[in-house]
């Protein structure tokens, strides 16, 4: 019986409350949750007679959402906000109102760019970590409403759609 894992000490399960999120250059520190990616394969059918058949479809890839505590410096709802507009999103009474969002702006150094999620271990080394290809920023909440009875924290939501995600390989051998 000593093959079970809870018998070895050197054995430790992935921790949810164990990891950091790099978003281009917004502070670590401040990231609360984060979602890991998600993969749905759709389905395809195909029916004979009495019977349907079904083919794995296209791969598409779930947007993540982090929440973020929102300080006072950095103004992370300013941060996000500027990203936004550099992205090609002008407001209606600029000169530039021909401007509009496009991914290379949206996913180059003006938007969001180099987003990953790694999971650490109790000392701190990077046991899984997802690598977000093409990552932009699809929604913002910057902390619904004001409330004179709370005492908690302002957050800010932010959605991101990418292509796709890469999970790194640390070590441990590649599955296929």
């Amino acid at each position: 019986m000593s093959g079970l894992f809870w018998s070895n000490v050197n054995t430790d399960p992935k921790r949810r409350f164990r990891f950091i999120l790099q978003a281009g250059n917004i502070p670590v520190w401040t990231v609360k949750t984060a979602s890991k990616p998600r993969v749905s394969v759709g389905t395809v059918e195909h029916q004979f007679l009495n019977h349907t058949f079904k083919y794995p479809g296209r791969v598409t890839w779930d947007n993540i959402t982090m929440t973020l505590v929102d300080p006072v410096d950095p103004d992370l709802a300013f941060t996000f906000l500027q990203k936004l507009r550099r992205s090609g999103y002008d407001y209606p009474t600029s000169p530039n109102i021909r401007s509009t969002i496009n991914k290379a702006d949206a996913t180059g150094p003006q938007g969001i760019s180099g987003v990953s999620i790694a999971q650490i271990d109790a000392d701190g080394n990077e046991i899984e970590k997802w690598k977000l290809t093409n990552p932009f920023i699809v929604s913002i909440d910057f902390g619904g409403g004001l409330d004179y009875s709370a005492e908690e924290m302002n957050e800010i939501s932010v959605e991101m759609a990418y292509d796709w995600a890469e999970l790194v390989n640390l070590g441990q051998r590649e599955a296929r």
